[in-house]
């Protein structure tokens, strides 16, 4: 029996008719892309955990309004990043960035590569994690999300250049960062 997993605007329908499962499809579907949305803009598991309980609860009281079903991933995002926004300016102060711990330099070792791979993305993840909050978010979508130049910055509400260029300095800053740690040569 194949059955097809339903989309974002039946199971918005029926939420909004009453079903008390539909919103708990949406919430397992959407989870790990607001909580990575959410730590890749604050880059603490604690806040971004504390968000992504916020988003859902907002999206929970705040759907009845959404107009459109079918943006119902793009009023998300939005509202993940608002909600970022919103901890930033609670907090009065940006996250201050922090030199990244010495690390030794990965192996060669054949029989350790599938440690090393995964110790470079945990890096790699860390290197991120230190970037500005501008750079991270258009890195966390376009790269982690997958998203379109043209998509972020419809989403951010920004120009296209504007992306492209955070893009190409995020970048920069991590090809920086590696190589000062020793990871590539010059």
């Amino acid at each position: 029996m194949n059955q097809e997993t339903p989309s974002d605007v039946v199971l918005i329908r029926e939420h909004l008719q009453g079903s008390s499962t539909a919103m708990l499809q949406l919430w397992m579907r959407y989870e790990g892309l607001v909580y990575g949305l959410a730590h890749s803009m604050v880059c603490r598991r604690d806040v971004a955990e504390d968000i992504r309980q916020e988003v859902f609860l907002k999206v929970y009281t705040e759907l009845p309004q959404l107009q459109e079903h079918t943006k119902f991933a793009s009023w998300l995002k939005s509202i993940v990043y608002n909600a970022c926004n919103s901890w930033f300016r609670r907090q009065k102060s940006t996250t201050s960035l922090e030199l990244l711990a010495e690390a030794e330099h990965p192996t060669t070792s054949p029989i350790e590569a599938k440690v090393e791979r995964r110790e470079l993305r945990t890096l790699l993840r860390q290197m991120i994690d230190r970037l500005p909050e501008a750079y991270r978010t258009v890195i966390e979508l376009h790269y982690f999300e997958g998203q379109p130049v043209a998509q972020i910055a419809e989403f951010l509400e920004l120009p296209e250049s504007t992306v492209k260029w955070r893009i190409h300095k995020a970048r920069e800053t991590l090809q920086r960062t590696a190589k000062i740690n020793g990871y590539l040569e010059d």
